[in-house]
């Protein structure tokens, strides 16, 4: 068993909302607070896993970008000869503004036996959003 602290939604919601970004690499994000935000593979079966990158959507952070909300896509599954690969976006807002995508893929991997979660990580606390 995992030693994984799981977090909802809205508690992702009330530890990022109304904090300004003030860094964005391709494993991190950080907030004004202290908060890093990253994407980790939270569990994982054998030989599947997963992970993500950040990106920012109009290539760099727009002056005093504080986080006014944050969306999750619907996880979509991609065609893979050999295993169950699955994919998801978490979109970050500044007021009506997309600035930051979270990107993550995560897998079944060999032959599709086994599976994987992977999770936006802030401070710690895990939020599910791409499973395979």
């Amino acid at each position: 068993m995992y030693d994984v602290d799981y977090s909802s939604l809205e508690e992702i919601r009330e530890m990022i909302l109304y904090k300004r970004v003030i860094s964005v690499t391709d494993d991190e994000v950080h907030l004004e607070n202290g908060v890093k935000l990253t994407i980790e593979c939270s569990e994982w079966d054998c030989c599947a896993g997963g992970g993500g990158t950040f990106s920012l959507t109009d290539g760099e952070i727009p002056l005093d970008a504080v986080i006014t909300d944050i969306n999750v896509d619907e996880q979509k599954d991609v065609p893979d000869d050999d295993t169950t690969v699955s994919e998801n976006t978490i979109t970050i807002f500044h007021n009506q503004n997309p600035i930051i995508e979270a990107n993550a893929t995560t897998d079944a991997g060999n032959g599709g036996y086994y599976y994987s979660v992977t999770s936006l990580v802030v401070n710690g606390a895990h939020f599910p959003f791409v499973r395979a």
